[in-house]
């Protein structure tokens, strides 16, 4: 019987993010709890090899956040798995609402005030207590045009 050899190259366009959310689309079988220790809160897609771009139905199970982490841990202290690349921005980033609506707009392409790569970039780097306080003023205005129930962003 001839084993198939699998290539978990990593895709120099996907974020460690991104590979979590491919997980999540096929979620593994079997009941909504930790295969670890049975819990059924925080749930979520784990990776047995500890490789987020192996996809493989045989590399998935559920896992809750704590065991996902204490697993993790182990593996990486065993040399096992892949270190994740967390983004971890400065303090630079979009300083006002006007600087963060072009940032997104760019992104969205609707807009060619700076270039993509710059909004990821200035996005990235925004803090999120920055963005949250932008999308709270984003709803705020909605509400106060009566905006906020149509597809009309601003």
């Amino acid at each position: 019987m001839a084993v198939a050899v699998v290539n978990f190259a990593r895709r120099p366009n996907l974020t460690d993010r991104a590979y979590r959310y491919r997980a999540a689309r096929k979620p593994p079988t079997g009941p909504k709890q930790c295969a670890f220790c049975g819990s059924k809160q925080k749930i979520m897609v784990g990776h047995l090899d500890g490789h987020e771009e192996n996809e493989a139905a045989s590399n998935l199970v559920w896992t809750c956040r704590r065991c996902n982490t204490l697993v993790s841990n182990a593996m990486r202290k065993a040399g096992r798995g892949r270190l994740t690349h967390q983004y971890n921005p400065s303090n630079e980033g979009a300083k006002s609402l006007g600087q963060w609506v072009l940032a997104v707009q760019s992104m969205k392409g609707e807009s060619d005030a700076m270039t993509v790569p710059q909004a990821v970039e200035m996005i990235r780097a925004t803090p999120s207590s920055a963005r949250s306080r932008f999308a709270s003023e984003i709803w705020r205005r909605r509400r106060s045009r009566g905006t906020d129930k149509t597809g009309v962003p601003f």
